[in-house]
């Protein structure tokens, strides 16, 4: 293991990597640094600490959604399928949520759908009441499906298909209220 040298994206790439394949609970980093080769100390210098890896992680999950959205619903739809896309993904996002806050585009973008509704700080609550929304439902599904693929569960035929829907349902609730 000594002098191989590693990079803070082939980190970050790893980490990503990581919890697709294998979701939260398999991340750490000393996995992380055994996969890549090198002593866990050689990720400090680019990674101060796990929840520093986390919400890199957490950026990376949600990097390919738009920065401006063109109205809540399809901002909110946006960010549950980045969630989707990677296991445990809400339950990262959650945590960054509460961590580093600043750092998560799904806010910033809805704050800014809700503020010529709403002064700042209203604005500021709306954007964070659909992103705890789309959090514990992404949340919940996530949870679900973790729990067929361990066998304690078997999958709902009757509500297998219904996911999309019951979302939506939910987000027009919340929207109609808001705009009421």
């Amino acid at each position: 293991m000594r002098g191989v040298k590693v990079t803070r994206d082939q980190i970050v790439d790893r980490a990503y990597e990581l919890l697709r394949e294998a979701g939260l609970s398999s991340l750490s980093m000393r996995r992380v640094a055994l996969d890549l080769g090198v002593q866990p100390g050689a990720l400090y210098y680019h990674v101060a600490n796990k929840q520093e890896l986390l919400a890199v992680v957490a950026a990376r999950i949600l990097k390919g959604l738009p920065g401006v959205a063109k109205d809540p619903r399809e901002a909110a739809g946006d960010f549950r399928s980045a969630l989707l896309q990677v296991r445990d993904g809400a339950e990262v996002v959650s945590f960054v949520q509460a961590y580093r806050p600043d750092l998560l585009v799904p806010t910033h973008a809805l704050r800014q759908l809700f503020t010529g509704k709403f002064d700042d700080r209203r604005a500021e609550w709306a954007a964070r009441t659909v992103v705890h929304y789309v959090l514990g439902f992404v949340a919940e599904e996530q949870n679900h499906a973790e729990l067929v693929r361990a066998g304690i569960v078997e999958e709902d035929p009757a509500h297998s298909g219904d996911s999309d829907e019951a979302f939506g349902f939910g987000i027009d609730a919340i929207l109609s209220g808001l705009s009421s």
